[in-house]
Formats: C-alpha cells, sequence, structure tokens
C-alpha cells in the first residue's frame, strides 16, 4: 500500500471527527465564535435535537465581504496569526477549524453583515464542497444553519442518541457558556418550543437562574486573590450537595472546563461537611493572564494546562474554606412522626426518629455556634460540671451528651476528637514539619516492592509527617522515628507505616503534596482519635468539650460525618405536647 496524500474533503472529514461528534459539540463552537464576535444576543434554535437543523444566529461584529470564503475555509482564523500568540490565547475559539469541519459532514450556511455595509454575504458549504458567495438581506450579526448533520458519514449519525438526549446535551453547552457571560442574552428553542431563556442580568443572578433560584440563600459568595490570578464564584452549603460532581462549574478565563485539580481543591475545602461520595453544588469563575494557562491540549478545548497548577489549587481551596469557616453547619435531629397531637398531649405511634424525613442530614446554619454562651441543667442533683465548664454526661462510653442554648447536644466522642486532631495537625503543618519521637528499638516491617518504591519516592513527605524510615533489607523497612501524637496514643507504628506505604504505593492519594498531607493527616487522626468504648476522666471531657468551641468545623469529623446532633427545644417542648 503506497502512500499518498489526503484529499482536503476527506482531512476535514477526519478533523470534523476530532472537533464535531454530535450537535452539542456544534452548538459549542458557533456560540464560542458568537461571543468573540463581541454579541449582545445569541439565539439558538434546534429541529430534532439538533440532526435535522441547528440554527445559531448573533448580532455580533459579524465578518467582511472579502473574508467570508475564507471563513469556512480549514485552518483560517482572524484569532492568532503568529507562533508567539499560541502561549497567550484570549479568545474562546482559535483553530480556525469548525466551520470547516462542520460543513464537511453538513449542509452549512453562512450569512453575515457588517455594521457599515449595506448588505449581508452568504456561502454554503455542501458535504465540503464550496459555493459562489453572494449578497443577501441580513441583520447585523452571524447566522450559522447546519442541515443534515452526518448526511456523508451514516456510521456517525447511527451513534446520535435520541432527540432528547441530544437536546439536553445542547441545554448543557449553554448554560456553561452563559455562565461565563452574563451580560449576554442567550435563548434556546427546540422544535417551536422555548427551552432556555437567559436576559443580560448580574454574574450571581444569572448563576442563580441555572442551578435553581431556589437555592439563593444556601449559596456562598467567595472571593479571592493570588499571585495575579483571581477567584470568584457561589458554593453551596452542605445540605444541597450532590451525588455526583456534575453540580460543579469551573471556568476559566470566560473558557468552561474540566480540571480534576480545582475539582479536588474544592472537595478538600468541604473536606468533614459532607459525605466523601457526596460532591458540592459550584461555581468557579477564575481569571489571570493567558500566558498562565495553556488552552490548546484538548480536542474540543475542554481541557486546560496552568502553568502553575499548586497556586490555583491553594488559591481554590483557601478561598472556599474560608468562607465555609465563617459558618458552622450542625445537623438538626428531625425525627418523623405520624399520629401526633400536640393539641391534647396526644401519644407517638408509628414513629421511627431519623435525620430528617429521608433518614439524611438536614444541615441548619448557625453563626458562630461554639461562641454561644453555656446553659447549666437547673437540677436538684445535676449532670457532673466539669472544672467549671459544660455539664455533660458520656453516655455508653460512646457519646456525650450536653446543652447549648439552643437545646440538647448529642456528641460522638471519636468522631469529634478526630476532627480536633486533624484541626490540630494541619495546623502545625502549616508552621513545619510534625513534631517526631526517635523509638527506642526501630520498628522493622516486611515490606513487598511497591510499599519499598513508595518509601523511595516520598521521602520528603514522610519528613514533613514525622516519619523516619528507611529500606533495611531487599524486603524490610525499618522504622526509626514516628510523628509524636501517633507514639501518645499509643498507635501501632508498624501497622500505621504499612498501611501508609501500601496507599501511597496504590496512588490512592493526590499526586501534589499538600493535598496528599491532608488526606494523610485524615488517616492519623483516625488511628489516633478516642475510640467508642473508651472511658473519658473529667478533664478529658473539658478538654474536648472546650476544643470543640476553639476548632472550626467541630461539627463534623474530617470523613463528613457528623460529630454533633442538636435536639431543639422546640423538638422537645412538642414532644412533651407542650405546643
Amino acid at each position: 500500500m503506497t502512500i499518498q496524500k489526503l484529499p482536503t474533503i476527506l482531512i476535514n472529514q477526519i478533523a470534523a471527527g476530532e472537533v464535531v461528534d454530535r450537535p452539542a459539540s456544534i452548538v459549542k463552537e458557533l456560540v464560542e465564535n458568537s461571543l468573540d464576535a463581541g454579541c449582545t444576543h445569541i439565539d439558538v434554535l434546534l429541529e430534532h435535537g439538533g440532526r435535522d437543523l441547528i440554527r445559531v444566529s448573533d448580532n455580533g461584529s459579524g465578518i467582511a465581504p472579502d473574508e467570508i470564503e475564507l471563513a469556512v475555509t480549514s485552518h483560517a482564523t482572524s484569532k492568532i496569526q503568529e507562533e508567539a500568540d499560541l502561549s497567550a490565547i484570549a479568545s474562546l475559539g482559535f483553530r480556525g477549524e469548525a466551520l470547516a469541519s462542520i460543513g464537511s459532514v453538513s449542509h452549512l450556511v453562512l450569512k453575515s453583515r457588517q455594521s457599515n455595509d449595506a448588505s449581508g454575504m452568504q456561502i454554503e458549504v455542501d458535504g465540503g464542497l464550496m459555493s459562489e458567495t453572494k449578497p443577501v438581506a441580513a441583520s447585523v450579526g452571524t447566522t450559522v444553519e447546519v442541515r443534515r448533520l452526518f448526511f456523508n458519514t451514516p456510521a456517525r449519525r447511527k451513534f446520535l442518541k435520541s432527540d432528547g438526549a441530544e437536546t439536553t446535551r445542547v441545554r448543557d453547552v449553554i448554560q456553561k457558556l452563559a455562565s461565563s457571560y452574563h451580560d449576554v442574552t442567550f435563548v434556546l428553542t427546540s422544535n417551536d418550543r422555548v427551552l432556555l431563556d437567559y436576559p443580560k442580568t448580574t454574574s450571581k443572578e444569572r448563576i442563580l437562574s441555572i442551578v435553581g433560584t431556589e437555592l439563593d440563600g444556601e449559596m456562598l459568595e467567595i472571593e479571592g486573590k493570588a499571585d495575579g490570578i483571581t477567584l470568584w464564584g457561589l458554593v453551596g452549603t452542605p445540605s444541597v450537595a450532590r451525588p455526583t460532581s456534575k453540580h460543579i462549574r469551573v471556568h476559566v478565563n470566560g473558557r468552561s472546563i474540566s480540571d480534576s485539580s480545582i475539582t479536588h481543591a474544592l472537595k478538600e475545602a468541604f473536606r468533614g461537611l459532607i459525605e466523601p461520595k457526596r460532591w458540592p453544588t459550584a461555581a468557579l469563575f477564575v481569571e489571570m493572564d493567558p500566558s498562565l494557562v495553556d488552552v490548546n491540549v484538548h480536542p474540543q478545548k475542554s481541557e486546560v494546562r496552568f502553568r502553575n497548577k499548586d497556586v490555583v489549587w491553594r488559591l481554590v481551596n483557601k478561598t472556599v474554606a474560608s468562607v465555609l469557616s465563617e459558618n458552622d453547619f450542625v445537623p438538626a435531629y428531625q425525627p418523623s412522626v405520624h399520629g401526633l397531637s400536640n393539641q391534647d398531649g396526644g401519644s407517638f405511634t408509628g414513629s421511627q426518629a431519623a435525620f430528617g424525613v429521608t433518614g439524611t442530614p438536614s444541615f441548619e446554619r448557625v453563626h458562630s455556634i461554639r461562641n454561644a454562651p453555656v446553659i447549666d441543667f437547673p437540677m436538684e442533683t445535676p449532670l457532673p460540671t466539669i472544672l467549671g465548664s459544660d455539664a455533660v454526661l458520656q453516655v455508653h462510653k460512646c457519646f456525650l451528651v450536653t446543652q447549648d442554648e439552643q437545646g440538647i447536644l448529642i456528641i460522638d466522642q471519636h468522631a469529634l476528637h478526630e476532627r480536633v486532631m486533624f484541626e490540630e495537625l494541619m495546623q502545625r503543618l502549616s508552621k513545619g514539619n510534625l513534631e517526631s519521637q526517635r523509638l527506642l528499638v526501630p520498628d522493622a516491617i516486611v515490606a513487598d516492592s511497591a510499599q519499598l518504591e513508595a518509601l523511595e519516592t516520598n521521602g520528603n513527605l514522610l519528613e514533613k509527617l514525622g516519619i523516619e524510615a528507611s529500606a533495611s533489607g531487599p524486603a524490610s523497612i525499618s522504622v526509626y522515628a514516628l510523628p509524636t501524637l501517633l507514639v501518645s496514643r499509643n498507635v501501632n507504628g508498624a501497622t500505621f507505616i504499612r498501611e501508609l506505604l501500601d496507599a501511597l504505593g496504590s496512588n490512592e492519594f493526590s499526586s501534589s503534596e499538600e493535598e496528599a498531607l491532608s488526606e494523610i493527616v485524615d488517616m492519623m487522626s483516625c488511628k489516633a482519635a478516642i475510640k467508642a468504648g473508651d472511658q473519658l476522666t473529667p478533664r478529658e471531657l473539658s478538654d474536648l468539650l472546650k476544643k470543640r468551641r476553639e476548632i472550626e468545623r467541630g461539627g463534623s469529623c474530617p470523613h463528613g460525618r457528623p460529630t454533633t446532633m442538636r435536639l431543639s427545644l422546640a423538638e422537645l417542648e412538642q414532644r412533651f405536647g407542650r405546643r
């Protein structure tokens, strides 16, 4: 088989396979062109999910009459001129392939007019074959019609989903773009039905119109800046966390992207406030000099590469964490009650206590609750008052019962102690390495090749944690020093090191050192925390409750389980028929 140069039409069809895989990707390319043209209004029309018709119209700057043919030619663009431009791309579209690729697999009609022209110009591309340009009546701006998508590549057409599924994908594309451009009106119509209508508004109002206006009171505004990079956004409270990450929207310089590092930074900020398998609701907008981010790493421009990923990670993580720390989220006890009569003191029948009616925690937002005054129990034989602090009772060597001004607090002693140690260790790490204690006799553990490799490649990480260990043979490791915390809490050092190296060797932790440290400290805190069944002395009880009021996020452990549940005075009064 001989080597031969491919014909232009086939080249464009191959390019279309990278850029155009369904109606949603066509809409994305065309709407991005409209936004680059400085428009203030965009109309998108679909028929049968876009397989029969896609029309995108804008009121932007339009295309010059003598450039209309170039616009549908491969590798022709007004957005980059020289090699240096690739290092600082400020526009959404820049490859110069979209219209040529779309025209190679459909019947495309491009109509455009600039404000100083008496009429517009039109060109058609049918399966890659261009017509002559001709003048037409047109409004200022550009309209692109795409009909009979994939008519000449039936295999691709067969891969399209149902009309409803394809329309849903287009809807998602419009919402992502509309999130960044609040000063542009977006209208999406499908089969003569308006699906989306976003008028020009403020950034916050646009985001709320997309995620749902019912979340208005649950979205916290964030704002931060570091090394010339700015961040603005809205993040939902723990109560609106979702089972998937699809409600996280990330935008960099107006471009909607997917970035695992930013998503991880966001979720780490929520560590301890939501369950590990749930994800925050958030819309994040990052702005930076275009030279600090490479957008030319994915054919569909859905991913980027940051010049300094760690700075972006810290900015997102610390900004979100700071805002969350201003609120203390304590789950309220909300039993599902049937047969209750609070008018005549009637009985409860068939009721089962739960976190809300669905068995999931419902969070009430309490501002600075840890500073609330403590109320002594008014009883003839009071519960023990510890060192002049809280009245508290340890129940079944597992739970602590105390009170605040809003009702009764029931505390899981293990979960609370785990959170206390996590916060203290992270605070120490922010100032330097953890305190280390040398062992009188080194611990020797049997190690496999993965553990030995993990030990060798993570020496700096282990040093920060206060761990001193080295290979002492082809299948063994000697541990010479451990973090003081683990020694003081009588944690089995050999077991901990073995589990830690297993996790490091199997890449369970993030590749970022800062993120990995947080995850390992979580692991250390769980190992060293007070366990259910541990009898606490009065001084230990007092210290634990005191630290709960001092630390951030005392209402949940690092894994997201609640440390504290509140039984409100109103609930008690209702239970006893007082209201």
